[in-house]
């Protein structure tokens, strides 16, 4: 029993780490928020919004009455007549007269007007749910710019320290060159790496202003120098399995089909409703001639009435509407099985691929350790003159190269497990 309980707790745990904002750094988040806010891709699908309010008001309008205003001339020859008392007794004149206004009311349409309403609720839905995920993939694009800023700072930060080490050992070369402790060979090899190492600097500075012109792009606001290569204060987890996930209501694909299976299901009853009758009243007033004795002079007249409009017969139309739309249900109903199977696939892939990462970091940051061991003996005993300025090179490089892929590493399982919480569609914004 307490080893069930305690199964919950973690199942629990495991489910909150897929479910909250698992982004804590203050800096992060306040640029996501100008993100969401600023880019113009968001606002105008936010402008979309707006028109279902327009489509609410035309659906209530259904409950309005209709006013108009007809007038109208017939000539109508030969009309019925009768001889009645010598003279000739005419039912219609010749020339015939209308005018009137008319009004006419919905009285009772039986929930077509109420499922309306409700369909166009579920798009405002469908539409905020497509606007939410978008905000939440320019959340994610922001947070990886973020990261990559970071990273390539911290590779700026260990280039720089390359040269920096490399100018100080081409000095020491140019001292031992005057006291003929050294070859010329030796100071244009350090030259050369000197010059290659400024290269890779200016490589990665470029990267860098990239990265800060698309988060430019998003935020609106320009970010050089406020991002710092600081430690990561997120503290990312990763998702290994789709059960720590709500991916039915969290994962962008699937929110999206959950809400169109919804619009289905009014579809489903839309075609039933729609076949029921209509009460409708109507009532008109207004002048015309042809009433018997007179017919010729115009008359004030009235008339209303009440009645139910009943479909009858629509072609099997109904049917017809209704097997489609299950056929829709049916292919949204595996599509969401098909993102299952994806969702599942791709966190498997995450796995494998941080796993192997993982392994990777251990063996760097143990190389690391070695590297920089092994290249503070290479300078004292280039000093001591015991091994050569090309020794030395290959000391410092190894130290480089083995930092940069520290640098890199820890970069690849950061973006691994902000990929597992962008899997299972978890919202950062």
């Amino acid at each position: 029993m307490k080893q069930l309980f305690f199964i919950g707790i973690l199942f629990s745990t495991l489910q909150g780490l897929a479910q909250d904002n698992p982004i804590k750094d203050d800096q992060l988040k306040a640029l996501i928020q100008k993100a969401v806010t600023n880019y113009p891709r968001i606002k105008e699908l936010e402008e979309q919004l707006n028109v279902y309010a327009v489509k609410d008001e035309i659906a209530k309008s259904n409950y309005l009455p209709n006013i108009s205003a007809e007038a109208g001339y017939r000539f109508f020859y030969p009309v019925p007549s009768i001889d009645f008392n010598g003279a000739n007794l005419k039912f219609q004149p010749v020339n015939n007269y209308d005018g009137h206004i008319g009004i006419s009311q919905l009285v009772y349409d039986f929930g077509k007007t109420k499922l309306q309403l409700e369909r166009t609720k579920t798009e405002r839905q469908l539409t905020q749910t497509n606007i939410d995920n978008s905000k939440n993939a320019v959340a994610y694009q922001v947070t990886q710019i973020y990261y990559g800023i970071r990273f390539l700072l911290k590779s700026v930060t260990v280039q720089e320290e390359q040269i920096k080490t490399l100018k100080e050992n081409e000095q020491l070369i140019q001292s031992k060159l005057k006291n003929g402790d050294a070859l010329e060979y030796d100071l244009l090899t350090t030259q050369v790496r000197t010059k290659n190492a400024e290269n890779r600097l200016e490589d990665i500075k470029s990267q860098l202003e990239k990265q800060y012109i698309y988060l430019q792009l998003l935020t609106g606001e320009d970010q050089r120098a406020t991002i710092k290569p600081s430690e990561d204060k997120d503290m990312l987890q990763l998702i290994s399995d789709i059960a720590q996930t709500n991916w039915k209501t969290s994962n962008a694909e699937a929110t999206l089909l959950q809400k169109q299976l919804e619009l289905y299901n009014y579809d489903l009853k839309a075609a039933v409703v729609n076949n029921r009758p209509a009460v409708l009243a109507s009532a008109a007033s207004g002048f015309k001639n042809g009433f018997v004795p007179d017919i010729e002079k115009l008359k004030f007249n009235v008339n209303a009435g009440i009645g139910v409009s009943v479909p009858i017969f629509s072609g099997n139309r109904t049917k017809l509407q209704q097997k489609l739309t299950q056929v829709n249900i049916a292919t949204t109903k595996k599509s969401l099985e098909t993102v299952q199977a994806n969702i599942q696939k791709d966190l498997a892939t995450v796995n494998a691929d941080y796993k192997n990462l993982q392994v990777k970091l251990e063996n760097t940051n143990t190389l690391v350790q070695q590297a920089q061991r092994a290249f503070s003996l290479a300078k004292t005993r280039f000093k001591e003159g015991l091994i050569t300025n090309v020794e030395l090179l290959g000391a410092q490089t190894n130290v480089e190269d083995a930092t940069l892929q520290q640098v890199q590493l820890q970069y690849q399982m950061t973006l691994d497990k902000l990929e597992s919480y962008k899997i299972a569609g978890t919202k950062i914004f």
